[in-house]
């Protein structure tokens, strides 16, 4: 296959293998969560699986990585327009998210009239933080209510504070500038988390998770610009591409097994998104822009926020009926887990995600537009 070394990703183009990776890594954390349900009590957790949290941070830098793709174009030329990101964005998040909050509230509640109390607190203080989208910022004391939703309320953070992402985006020039700020900015926040936190970055969840996102996000916004920058980016050859994205999860492994903080893994994020990025420059089929990883992708979300709450209803219901004794029995609870995420998430993703987003979009924009139409009609 010849490269063209003048390829440049155009702002805005889908971006296949980013999409069908972000589906991926939805099914790797589905599976990790799956299978320390199913051996809770019984076994260890082993390394692998611990560090599927990693996986996050994938996704942070991904998050980055694409509103850069498509916004940093208008941000450049002065067309940017906050409020209409912010309203796109909780277009994008917040139908899902209420919905699965409520569908946790209506649990939680028929629970407790069975005398089933949630272990974290499940009280209207964390329900309304929560709903505000504010539970990755300290708070509230605990994980609570659909508790992956952490994250989102991390990407919410990071969308409000994209002038200044962006502006800070603007001030460092050239390739090596740009490399040198992203890795410096995560290693001087994970720093300051250990320090002052006395945690790994790559650990907090409600305890600062719209800390934990900022140096990723950063780093996706450069990441970005340096495509535009430099063309070995985007002439990466077949070999090229296959080397770093098989390099990564060798590296990743290696990690693993000597037993490495978890920050130790977030390099490696970054690059996998950069190489999966250059795929998007190539005509040519490929194993990630099949019809099934492409579903999955846009399934992602859904998969995110559906599945825990699928492991927790599968699982109590089973430890209520004493059908969740053994491992081998537990295994299977995993196995239909899995299952009611799938069919639970695509039931959630046409029905509420899809068409929730065209709704919040035309109630926050379409009056704006209409004023603006009407503005430059009577100046006309």
């Amino acid at each position: 296959m010849s490269v063209d070394a003048t390829n440049r990703l155009k702002p805005g183009q889908l971006l296949p293998e980013l999409v069908s990776a972000r589906g991926l890594a939805a099914v790797w954390i589905v599976l990790a969560h799956t299978y320390a349900k199913t051996i809770e009590g019984n076994a260890t957790l082993p390394a692998a699986v611990e560090y599927t949290r990693i996986v996050v941070d994938f996704f942070f830098v991904l998050s980055g990585f694409v509103l850069a793709h498509m916004y940093d174009e208008a941000w450049r030329e002065g067309r940017f327009s906050y409020f209409g990101f912010l309203a796109r964005r909780l277009a994008r998040l917040y139908p899902l998210h209420l919905a699965t909050l409520l569908l946790v509230l209506l649990l939680v509640t028929a629970g407790r009239f069975m005398g089933v109390e949630p272990d974290n607190p499940h009280d209207w203080w964390t329900f309304l933080v929560t709903a505000l989208l504010m539970h990755s910022t300290w708070a509230t004391s605990d994980l609570a209510w659909n508790w992956p939703s952490w994250s989102v309320s991390a990407e919410w953070c990071a969308y409000l504070a994209i002038p200044l992402f962006l502006a800070l985006a603007d001030r460092v020039r050239g390739t090596v500038a740009r490399i040198a700020a992203g890795l410096g900015g995560f290693v001087a926040i994970a720093a300051f988390s250990e320090l002052a936190l006395r945690q790994e970055l790559v650990s907090l969840t409600f305890d600062g998770g719209a800390l934990r996102i900022a140096p990723s996000f950063f780093a996706g916004i450069l990441l970005r610009r340096l495509f535009d920058d430099e063309p070995i980016f985007t002439s990466m050859t077949p070999r090229a591409y296959a080397a770093a994205v098989a390099g990564v999860f060798a590296v990743c492994a290696g990690l693993v097994a000597l037993g490495v903080g978890y920050d130790a893994l977030w390099p490696p994020m970054v690059v996998l998104v950069a190489a999966l990025a250059s795929r998007g420059t190539w005509a040519e089929p490929g194993l990630l822009r099949g019809r099934l990883l492409a579903w999955l992708g846009e399934l992602s979300y859904a998969l995110y926020l559906i599945h825990a709450i699928a492991l927790q209803v599968v699982f109590a219901l089973a430890e209520r009926l004493g059908l969740a004794t053994s491992v081998g029995e537990r295994a299977v609870l995993g196995v239909i887990a899995i299952a009611a995420t799938i069919v639970g998430s695509h039931i959630a993703y046409v029905v509420v995600e899809r068409p929730g987003r065209r709704v919040v979009a035309n109630l926050l924009l379409r009056p704006r537009q209409g004023a603006s139409a009407a503005q430059k009609s009577g100046a006309a």
